[in-house]
């Protein structure tokens, strides 16, 4: 339902741009949210995103200079919690390295539409494609992690975030290894709630739960060793990283975040279908962030992780494109679980 409203509401959208020359009218609402003084505001269709419409607006600041702002619409209740969470993890992200997340300016509802519409109103930045400088990205991404605290030492986050069009299981948890078992079988539930049951990724999930996870992950947790609650972007592949058109340093947006072992950011990069996987991005940001112990089994650990992602895309989606991120998952997890976990002959025929 919440996908079929974002579709009608694009459309409405794009018709009406398509009709007004490329130019769409700004709501009230959006209107007020801009920076006071600033003045002749206009807006155009601007950019792709699956789960939302956005636009460009350029406007005249208080002192008459040229401004931009990128603005977000997502119809129905969704649209009121996604973008509410996306605007406050924007907003932590941005007050601990604002030399590498955009300003989020204000967040709210539409004066009118219908379907109900929320907005999200950000910092205009100007891109050039291609992927970012995998040094400067690996160093700033780092510096972000490390000034990151938990305000109450607890992995999770205090308002609900979004991966794509679904939401994560965040809530709060003072332990890494139970804060990750709850989100991983979340993404896995909802892949199969999308995509129906495959019995032998069923069979491989569980003992991930039962063995895998308290062996590869519950060591971080013992003997001593303890993980520091990280604030991460959440969704950091190559969509969601921009590159300056004037400076060539990376920016980042379009946020699910939520605070979680700081390797956990590095799983995405692990998917097979994004450019990010590249080793070199994982080895520059790991000259700047010592990978927990045992060292020796950090790429592991991120291997687990990129679970959580391939299950969220493949929620997201049907057919081809999900089968393809739904096999990834149960072929890391098979291949950690005949690693880790002591022979299992109900394995034998996956």
């Amino acid at each position: 339902m919440a996908l079929k409203l974002q579709h009608e509401l694009k459309q409405q959208l794009s018709s009406l741009s398509d009709s007004l020359g490329g130019n769409l009218p700004l709501d009230g609402a959006v209107l007020k949210a801009l920076p006071s003084g600033t003045t002749s505001a206009l807006a155009h269709s601007y950019g792709h995103s699956a789960w939302s419409f956005t636009a460009k607006i350029n406007a005249l600041d208080q002192n008459h200079k040229p401004v931009a702002y990128l603005l977000k619409y997502v119809a129905g209740d969704i649209g009121r919690h996604q973008l509410k969470g996306e605007f406050i993890g924007m907003a932590e992200l941005h007050r601990l390295a604002p030399e590498m997340v955009p300003r989020p300016i204000a967040q709210g509802k539409l004066e009118v539409a219908s379907p109900a519409t929320y907005f999200l109103l950000i910092e205009f930045k100007n891109f050039i494609p291609g992927l970012p400088d995998a040094a400067k990205l690996g160093a700033r991404l780092a510096a972000l992690h490390e000034r990151s605290e938990s305000p109450d030492g607890k992995f999770g986050f205090h308002v609900q975030t979004y991966d794509g069009a679904r939401l994560q299981a965040i809530a709060p948890d003072s332990s890494w290894t139970s804060f990750f078992s709850k989100l991983l079988a979340e993404a896995y539930r909802q892949d199969a709630e999308t995509n129906g049951v495959w019995p032998e990724l069923a069979l491989v999930h569980s003992r991930v739960q039962s063995h895998l996870i308290p062996r590869l992950i519950g060591v971080l947790e013992s003997e001593g060793r303890t993980v520091k609650p990280t604030l991460i972007h959440g969704d950091l592949w190559e969509g969601n990283i921009g590159v300056d058109a004037d400076t060539g340093d990376p920016w980042i947006f379009d946020c699910a975040a939520y605070y979680a072992h700081n390797e956990m950011e590095l799983g995405i990069w692990r998917a097979q279908r994004h450019q990010m996987n590249a080793e070199r991005f994982r080895l520059e940001y790991r000259k700047h962030f010592r990978e927990s112990e045992p060292a020796d089994e950090w790429d592991d650990r991120i291997i687990l992780y990129s679970a959580k992602t391939n299950f969220m895309h493949s929620a997201c989606c049907k057919g081809s494109t999900a089968r393809e991120s739904r096999k990834s998952a149960f072929e890391s997890m098979l291949l950690l679980v005949r690693k880790y976990v002591p022979a299992d002959d109900s394995l034998n025929d996956c």
